[in-house]
């Protein structure tokens, strides 16, 4: 785990070429110490980085991998106790672990080019379609791509029209790199993802259905709830043989502690909640929070980027204030809503999830059970199944509405409805969750390709803003923010 970058005495001297000014800075540090002091602050060195980072999540970590390649010294600051956001992985006895946060690296990801100069091992051994049940009916998937799965799915009729569906959104896709967009197209955000497949689609019930069980964990949230703009661009994961989706070996969590290592641990503030960004015209200046000693530190640079989740801005106090059309965005972006669950079974249980000795997970059990994935276990020990679950069933989980018994006995009662028997086999269950807003989701008459998104993507005075938030509800979009923002920074002169 990384340690804590903290500043906790201004040097006493400097070393200036004339003995008057000199002393003059002594005194003026000694005086600006006292005042800090005095007013419960501690002032970190003048100019301590080129530029200060909020966040040490992908997003974070990776603008800082490229703002150190490029020559720029950089002080990450994080408010909880672990770097990498959401990238997280869980360890359990007998060497079995399992994801709680990020699962998967699409392979537009363009953190894998990361992971790859750092020489992190990487796997996969599934493609972007998964096993789901619909209708209380499991469809296996094991075949050798994605259209074999399909056409196991649907008959010919249906797979036709379903190809000529994909390559119509294969074609729109292309279109949103081209900006500003068209207005045929931004219209799209005005109509939700699933009234727009209803109305235009041309595909059958059953197969408008697999769009739906197939997407709906992407965001989080119900297809309902999305605009057909955005639905456009989550589609792409899937549009023609799909991408692949990359893990760590060893787990996600040893991607974020590599590109920590090289950042540099020592740069790399832990505990530290940003309350105070201001920016003037020479730097910025950030406050934080101490989260173990409630000790307050001032941090000074050239330049800041933000890589917290949007609605996180509305906790920092910012001078001069946001712009009002960057508080618009913030206000009106919604979020999906995510809840894990690891559930440790006994390892005679592996045959309900398997045919013929081949896993047949992850599996999209279009329920309260979520995405089931399998964690990572040795042979002949308990296994651990990874439930990411989404949309609505999530919302109930992280309410705490009710007992942590009451959450177990509603997961028992839908894995006995979809395995009977299975529950004699489980063990013990852990439960994480999430913040409400946790996934980026843009509600219909809202897009990411919208003007107020824009206003986000764009620097306001010496602040830049990055994040998953700001682009799409993936990693890839956390990845590409820090490009675009680094690439920004680079581009001045002072």
């Amino acid at each position: 785990m990384a340690s804590s970058y903290k500043l906790n005495q201004v040097e006493a001297e400097m070393t200036i070429c004339f003995l008057n000014i000199r002393q003059r800075f002594i005194g003026f540090s000694f005086l600006t110490l006292m005042l800090g002091l005095q007013s419960g602050l501690v002032y970190a060195d003048n100019n301590s980085a080129d530029v200060l980072i909020v966040g040490a999540g992908l997003s974070g970590l990776s603008s800082a991998y490229y703002l150190k390649k490029a020559g720029k010294t950089v002080v990450i600051l994080e408010m909880s106790p672990h770097v990498g956001g959401r990238i997280r992985t869980a360890s359990y006895p007998d060497n079995a672990q399992a994801e709680i946060g990020l699962e998967e690296f699409w392979e537009s990801n363009p953190a894998l080019e990361i992971l790859h100069e750092l020489n992190v091992p990487l796997e996969t051994s599934y493609t972007s379609f998964s096993s789901f049940y619909y209708q209380s009916k499991l469809y296996p998937f094991t075949h050798k791509s994605n259209l074999e799965f399909l056409q196991s799915v649907i008959s010919d009729d249906e797979m036709d029209a379903y190809k000529k569906w994909d390559k119509k959104m294969t074609e729109l896709y292309k279109q949103l790199e081209i900006r500003p967009l068209a207005g045929n197209l931004l219209a799209l955000k005005e109509i939700s993802f699933a009234d727009w497949i209803h109305e235009t689609s041309g595909l059958s019930v059953k197969t408008q259905e697999f769009v739906r069980i197939e997407t709906e964990p992407e965001y989080a949230t119900s297809w309902q709830q999305i605009s057909a703009l955005d639905g456009i661009a989550e589609w792409h994961f899937f549009s023609g043989k799909g991408q692949s989706p990359y893990h760590v070996v060893g787990g996600n969590q040893r991607a974020a502690q590599a590109i920590a290592d090289f950042v540099g641990n020592d740069n790399i503030g832990l505990n530290q909640l940003v309350t105070h960004i201001k920016s003037t015209d020479t730097g910025v200046e950030i406050t934080t929070t101490d989260m173990g000693t409630f000790q307050q530190q001032v941090y000074r640079a050239k330049y800041a980027i933000t890589t917290v989740p949007l609605f996180r801005l509305n906790d920092i106090q910012f001078n001069p204030p946001l712009s009002s059309d960057r508080k618009e965005a913030i206000r009106t972006q919604l979020g999906g809503a995510y809840f894990t669950a690891h559930v440790l079974v006994d390892n005679k249980a592996r045959h309900y999830w398997t045919a013929k000795g081949e896993s047949l997970l992850p599996i999209l059990s279009d329920g309260p059970l979520g995405v089931i994935y399998e964690g990572k276990s040795e042979a002949n020990k308990d296994a651990v199944l990874n439930l990411l679950v989404t949309g609505i069933h999530a919302e109930r989980f992280n309410a705490r509405a009710n007992g942590l018994e009451d959450d177990q006995k509603a997961l028992l009662e839908a894995f006995e409805k979809q395995w009977p028997g299975f529950g004699s086999s489980v063990k013990q269950m852990t439960f994480y969750r999430y913040h409400p807003r946790a996934i980026a989701s843009w509600p219909v008459g809202r897009s990411r390709f919208d003007s107020l998104s824009d206003s986000l993507r764009l620097p306001q005075g010496r602040i830049y803003f990055a994040g998953d938030f700001t682009e799409d509800t993936h990693s890839n979009g956390a990845s590409t923010s820090a490009i675009r923002v680094v690439d920004d920074v680079l581009k001045q002169k002072q």
